[in-house]
C-alpha cells in the first residue's frame, strides 16, 4: 500500500469514528428525551388516575346515601364517566411488565354494578340495606386504591422514584385488587350496558343556558364612570385615590375596570360599580390570627362593601389564608348561588383576596314557593341508613345554571360522618347529597 493510500485509509477512519462517536452522542440525547417524554406522559396519566379515583370514592359514598331514582341514576351516570376515564389512565400506564387488569377490571364492574341499582331504581325498586353495605365496601377499597396511586404520584412527582422503581408497587397494588374483584363478582351478575341519561345531557355544566347567562344583578344597571369605580376601589381598600393605578378593562361575562393599588389587583364591575374581586400574591406565614378574628374581619368588610345579609357557611386555610364563603341569607332562606369567597392572612389579619362574581351573576329578588312539603315530608325522604339531626331552608344552584327551592338536612351515618341531604321543597323528593369534610384547615364539602 503506497503512502497516499496509506493517508486516505486513515482518513476515512479518523472521519468513521468521529461520524460513529456524534452518532452515539445524538442517539444517546434522543434516547434519553424519549425516556423523559415517556416519564412524563405517566406522570400526567398518573396525576389523572388520582382526581378520577378521588371521585369515584365521593360517588359512591354518595351513592350508599342516596334514597331517590333520580339522585342514582345522576351518580351512577357520573360514575361510568369517572370510571372510563380512570381505565383510560391506566391504559397509559399498563406497559410492558406493568399489568392492571384487575385494577382496569374492577373500575369496570363499579359502574356495571351501580348501573344495575339504577336499572332497579328506574323500575319501582329500592336499594336495600345489603346493597348499602356492597357499597360501603366498594367505597372503602376505592378508598384505598385512591390513597395507593395518590402515594405512587407524590413519590413521582417530587422525584423521589422513576415510573420504572414503582412497577414493584403497583404490581403490589394489583394483588390487592384481585380480592375485590372477586368479591365483587360474588355479590352481583350484573350485564355490561349502556344506560340512558336524557336528564344529564339536558341539565348538565355545558347547556346553552349557562353559557349564555347574564347577571342577574346588574343587567338593569347604568354603567359608572371609570373615574367613579376608582374612587370606589380607593374607599373599600382605604387608600388614597392617588395610589391607585388604572389596569385597563375587561369585557367578559361580567364588564369590569380594572386597577392597582400596592400588592393588590381590583376590579369593579362598569355596571352598577360593584366590587367583584380583590387578587394578592400576599402568602401568609405564621397562623396568628384566630378564625374568629378572621371572620369578623371578613364579615366587617362584606359590610363596608354594601353587601348586607350575609351568612358565613364553609371555610378553608391554605399558606395561611383562611377563605371563608359567605351565602345571602333571604329571610329564612340562605341562598347559596349568591356565594362571596373573602380570604384574611392569618398572620396579620388583613384581607388579601375578595370573590363575588357568583353573587353578582345570581343575585336578584325571589319569592319563596307557592306550594312546598312540611319538613315532616322531607326528613321522610331521607334514608335510613342517615340519622337527620336539623333542617332549613335554602335556595341550591343546578348544573344548567338555574336553582330550586330545597329544605338542607343535616345528617349522620353509622359512623358519624356529616352528610347534607337536599330535598326539592316543591316535590319532596332527594335533589342533591353533599358530604360535609372537618379538617384542621376548615368545613369544606364535597
Amino acid at each position: 500500500m503506497n503512502r497516499r493510500a496509506k493517508i486516505r485509509l486513515v482518513s476515512f477512519l479518523t472521519a468513521l469514528v468521529v461520524a460513529l462517536t456524534a452518532w452515539g452522542t445524538t442517539a444517546s440525547v434522543t434516547a434519553a428525551r424519549y425516556k423523559r417524554t415517556a416519564e412524563i406522559s405517566n406522570q400526567r396519566a398518573l396525576m389523572r388516575l388520582c382526581e378520577y379515583l378521588d371521585n369515584i370514592e365521593t360517588d359512591l359514598t354518595k351513592a350508599s346515601y342516596v334514597n331517590s331514582g333520580v339522585m342514582l341514576a345522576t351518580l351512577s351516570g357520573d360514575l361510568h364517566k369517572q370510571a372510563t376515564g380512570a381505565k383510560t389512565s391506566l391504559s397509559a400506564l399498563s406497559s410492558g411488565e406493568t399489568q392492571l387488569s384487575n385494577t382496569y377490571k374492577f373500575l369496570s364492574q363499579v359502574g356495571e354494578y351501580t348501573a344495575s341499582l339504577n336499572k332497579k331504581a328506574a323500575a319501582g325498586g329500592e336499594v336495600d340495606a345489603k346493597e348499602r353495605e356492597t357499597l360501603r365496601t366498594l367505597t372503602e377499597f376505592a378508598a384505598s386504591l385512591s390513597d395507593k396511586f395518590g402515594y405512587m404520584n407524590e413519590l413521582m412527582q417530587s422525584n423521589f422514584l422513576s415510573f420504572e422503581e414503582l412497577k414493584d408497587v403497583i404490581d403490589e397494588t394489583e394483588k390487592t385488587s384481585e380480592k375485590q374483584v372477586s368479591y365483587l363478582e360474588s355479590v352481583s351478575d350484573t350485564e355490561e350496558a349502556m344506560v340512558d341519561f336524557p336528564s344529564l345531557i339536558y341539565d348538565g355544566p355545558f347547556s346553552d343556558n349557562i353559557l349564555s347567562k347574564d347577571s342577574e344583578l346588574l343587567k338593569s344597571l347604568d354603567e359608572v364612570p371609570r373615574e367613579t369605580a376608582k374612587r370606589n376601589a380607593a374607599r373599600l381598600l382605604g387608600a388614597d385615590e392617588k395610589s391607585v393605578a388604572d389596569d385597563g378593562e375587561s369585557d367578559g361575562r361580567i364588564p369590569t375596570y380594572n386597577f392597582i393599588c400596592g400588592d393588590f389587583r381590583v376590579s369593579v364591575t362598569k355596571n352598577g360599580g360593584y366590587l367583584l374581586s380583590i387578587l394578592s400574591e400576599r402568602v401568609g406565614s405564621d397562623e396568628k390570627v384566630s378564625f374568629a378574628s378572621a371572620l369578623d374581619t371578613a364579615t366587617g368588610f362584606l359590610s363596608k362593601c354594601g353587601y348586607d345579609n350575609m351568612k358565613s357557611t364553609y371555610y378553608a386555610t391554605e399558606n395561611g389564608v383562611c377563605v371563608i364563603n359567605f351565602a345571602f341569607q333571604d329571610g329564612n332562606w340562605l341562598c347559596y348561588p349568591d356565594l362571596i369567597k373573602v380570604g384574611v392572612d392569618l398572620t396579620d389579619g388583613k384581607l388579601v383576596s375578595f370573590d363575588a362574581s357568583d353573587y353578582i351573576m345570581n343575585h336578584k329578588a325571589r319569592t319563596a314557593p307557592e306550594k312546598t312539603v312540611d319538613v315532616q315530608t322531607a326528613l321522610s325522604a331521607v334514608a335510613q341508613c342517615l340519622t337527620a339531626k336539623s333542617a332549613a331552608l335554602a335556595v341550591i344552584p343546578t348544573d344548567s345554571g338555574g336553582e330550586r327551592a330545597a329544605y338542607e338536612i343535616t345528617c349522620e351515618d353509622g359512623n358519624g360522618r356529616t352528610v347534607l341531604v337536599y330535598i326539592d321543597a316543591q316535590t319532596g323528593k332527594e335533589a342533591d347529597l353533599l358530604i360535609l369534610l372537618f379538617t384542621d384547615g376548615g368545613v369544606l364539602t364535597k
